[in-house]
């Protein structure tokens, strides 16, 4: 991020404190610290969706694999897509798990169901090797796999604006951060920026920038932000007495 933002951020942390208070009363996400497999499913479902519907679809695949045997919070690329193989392909595969939302609005766009199988299959494929979540960690860990990998998956259908893939990191637990339309309205609104121009990566580095300045983790006050802005409780129960 340029320099231009510097201020901006200085400006955002001051409301976020003010809204969001001392982060240990925070709630946090959990993610899916073994299961690449939901992990790329929680992310590919959470853009332009209400979490309860992502959250349905996390279930119904939990539930799917329990009912034969398996154990989705340790599935990797080679059990989901073995899903989609038992399931008899991605439109199947998305009444299985109860959700046929596209991957974008415009005419003849893939299911999303369609998108997670493509992304199974090239993350996979020989060139990045990444069939686990501690195989998805080793290549991020290299700048050279790092660009392999985020370039991958920049080039899956409707995926190129980087959200989900700064989210499938949140969810692998790497400090990312993961702006979708109504984060980034509140950061532009907030620090005085224009939201049409402020683009999701730019936010990204806005938010770290703030993160860093609170202090807290990235992932932790993006997630605070999303839970705020989508209207859901941003404290634990126990704090509230």
């Amino acid at each position: 991020m340029t320099n231009e933002y510097f201020p901006e951020a200085i400006k955002l942390t001051e409301v976020c404190r003010s809204i969001f208070g001392d982060e240990s009363r925070w709630i946090t996400a959990d993610g899916y610290p073994k299961s690449l497999a939901l992990s790329m499913i929680d992310s590919i479902y959470s853009t332009g969706s209400k979490y309860k519907a992502v959250t349905n679809v996390v279930n119904e695949y939990r539930a799917y694999r329990k009912a034969r045997g398996g154990d989705a919070d340790r599935d990797g690329t080679r059990e989901l897509l073995e899903t989609f193989k038992d399931a008899g392909g991605s439109a199947e595969w998305a009444e299985l798990v109860n959700n046929r939302k596209p991957a974008h609005t415009k005419k003849n766009a893939p299911l999303k169901a369609e998108v997670i199988r493509r992304a199974a299959e090239l993350l996979q494929h020989k060139d990045l090797g990444v069939t686990t979540q501690d195989e998805l960690r080793a290549a991020y860990s290299g700048k050279e796999t790092r660009k392999k990998l985020k370039d991958a998956w920049l080039g899956l259908p409707s995926q190129r604006s980087g959200v989900t893939y700064n989210y499938l990191l949140i969810l692998a637990g790497f400090q990312s951060v993961k702006p979708d339309r109504m984060v980034i309205r509140f950061v532009a609104k907030l620090a005085g920026l224009d939201a049409k121009k402020l683009t999701p990566m730019e936010t990204a580095d806005l938010i770290m920038q703030v993160a860093e300045l609170y202090p807290t983790q990235p992932r932790r006050l993006d997630h605070v932000i999303w839970r705020h802005v989508s209207g859901r409780e941003i404290f634990r129960a126990e704090e509230l007495s």
